[in-house]
């Protein structure tokens, strides 16, 4: 058998190792690539912003961070409806007695400006299931339209869940909150993104496999 030369058995190495390094740079740019691609989808995914179109009421679904009652209060302002309802049960922190989210998210809307007798509140509301059916029991004869605001990760499961209790009664209009602190193109950014991304795709597979019930 010849034998090899020490610059030949240097060389073979060398060439094998830029070879792999080179097929290794390959797969990080190809996965940074569909990564850039498939996260944000995820969070795309869960916004649904309808056409804005004027109706009968608007619906502060309650909790968040005060980005829903700006975007109600505008929506307001701007004459797409004459009433707007406020829904959450009280907050059960230690620190705060027992009001209800819906009157925070009342009396932050009369500071935006909307009057007090323009509003409606349902303090019994326990979750977006309890929203849509206590929503659908208070609104007077005849309506036809409501508008349903929410945080933008938020407003998939709520049209699922809206659609579903209202049955083609009342055309829903879901509306993204805006200005918003969630960025779906770069949600995992941030914890709270993470967080909120994780558990409403686990609360949207429960929606659409058990549904609110009755």
């Amino acid at each position: 058998m010849p034998l090899i030369e020490s610059n030949d058995y240097i060389l073979i190495p060398k060439r094998n190792a830029q070879k792999t390094l080179g097929a290794i740079l390959i797969a990080i740019a190809v996965i940074a690539a569909i990564h850039q691609l498939w996260l944000p989808f995820l969070g795309y995914a869960l916004v649904i912003n309808d056409p804005l179109q004027k109706a009968d009421a608007i619906i502060v679904l309650g909790g968040g961070n005060g980005d829903r009652e700006r975007t109600g209060a505008r929506l307001y302002k701007e004459g797409y409806a004459s009433k707007v309802f406020t829904t959450g049960e009280p907050l059960k922190i230690p620190s705060i007695d027992d009001t209800p989210f819906s009157k925070f998210s009342a009396d932050y809307l009369k500071k935006l400006g909307v009057p007090e007798t323009a509003i409606l509140q349902l303090p019994e509301s326990t979750s977006t299931c309890d929203d849509a059916r206590l929503t659908l029991a208070s609104l007077p004869v005849g309506t036809k339209r409501i508008i349903v605001v929410t945080d933008p990760y938020h407003t998939r499961r709520s049209q699922l869940i809206f659609n579903g209790r209202f049955k083609n009664q009342v055309e829903v209009i879901m509306v993204a909150a805006s200005p918003s602190w969630f960025d779906p193109s770069q949600w995992w950014m941030r914890e709270n993104g993470i967080i909120a991304v994780g558990s409403e795709y686990l609360k949207l597979i429960s929606t659409a496999t058990r549904g609110c019930g009755s």
